[in-house]
């Protein structure tokens, strides 16, 4: 391709970034297959994302729901026993509201909070905590019981929270082994947290026609233009 028009991309998006894009193959490879490589996984990123997103808002949603059941109350972060680290995610969250100079409702607050704060539920440092439980009797009642324990789903919904950052980070996902395999348990975790939300994403998902195409059609794209 244009080393010219390559070198400018590299200017602007930085050695580094574009550099990992090489180190698929021993021998590297060149300025067109790096670039391909850099856009087939910016679209392997935006099939996800969907997904992710359908993902993240039921999680944090039938979290909210099990524990607003729970505690009788939806201010239930206020009531429960929430460790250090939850509670100080809580009430960054609520001053980040009031910084905006808005009303801290039980909606905005639960929107404001991450992903990794919502997963933290579903980890170790729970499991001595009766609302955990409930919240798998709960949100996670379609879950196969051999997995309903807290050691598996830590590790699943853990792996789900670094794929999101993978993706939101705009980071490379092309070198996974298991990312068809991740995608598929990205999947399998909507649908134990609710059958209409995986029905949404399944019609909405076309991440396994991405995969098939590969990366041929980039390398076209790239030569048709830039060559």
């Amino acid at each position: 391709m244009k080393t010219t028009f390559y070198k400018d991309i590299e200017d602007i998006f930085s050695i580094n970034r574009l550099s990992v894009y090489r180190q698929d193959r021993q021998d590297g490879c060149d300025d067109t297959t790096a670039l391909s490589r850099y856009l087939y996984n910016i679209e392997i990123c935006k099939t996800l994302y969907p997904i992710l997103h359908i993902f993240e808002i039921t999680l944090r949603n039938s979290i909210d729901k099990s524990l607003t059941d729970f505690s009788g109350t939806q201010l239930w972060y206020d009531s429960l026993n929430l460790n250090t680290d939850s509670k100080l995610k809580v009430s960054t969250a609520k001053n980040k509201i009031q910084n905006k100079n808005k009303e801290v409702t039980h909606d905005r607050l639960i929107s404001e909070m991450t992903l990794g704060f919502w997963t933290a539920f579903l980890t170790t440092r729970y499991s001595q905590s009766s609302f955990q439980s409930f919240i798998i009797k709960t949100a996670l009642k379609d879950m196969p019981k051999n997995l309903r324990n807290t050691k598996s789903i830590q590790s699943i919904f853990e792996k789900m929270r670094l794929l999101r950052n993978r993706v939101s980070h705009y980071e490379r996902l092309i070198h996974w082994k298991d990312l068809t395999q991740q995608h598929k348990q990205l999947l399998e975790c909507i649908k134990w947290l609710s059958p209409v939300s995986f029905e949404l994403a399944i019609k909405i998902n076309c991440f396994d026609k991405i995969i098939q195409s590969g990366i041929t059609p980039w390398i076209n794209l790239v030569k048709e233009n830039w060559n």
